[in-house]
């Protein structure tokens, strides 16, 4: 069973800029996404200070997230670019 999405604000709005300047982008980004919510353990565990959160590429952007699973949601923080 999928988990449900949740979006901080930052995510949101990273979301909405990408859709208006870089469609291709954004549509990966919305496929990454599903297949996060599918399987949230297939991105890449970060390290401290970062324990719980994962990140996930596309392209050379970085999809970052928290596994709730209580609430069975993924929460995601940020899309941006890899540093």
């Amino acid at each position: 069973m999928a988990y449900k999405p949740a979006f901080t604000e930052k995510m949101q709005e990273e979301l909405k800029n990408r859709k208006g300047r870089d469609r291709a982008t954004y549509e990966q980004a919305m496929k990454k996404i599903a297949q996060i919510l599918e399987n949230p353990k297939i991105g890449k565990p970060m390290r401290a200070p970062l324990t719980g959160i994962r990140r996930f590429h596309v392209g050379s952007l970085v999809i970052t997230y928290r596994i709730d699973e209580q609430a069975h949601e993924v929460i995601f923080t940020a899309f941006e670019h890899h540093e």
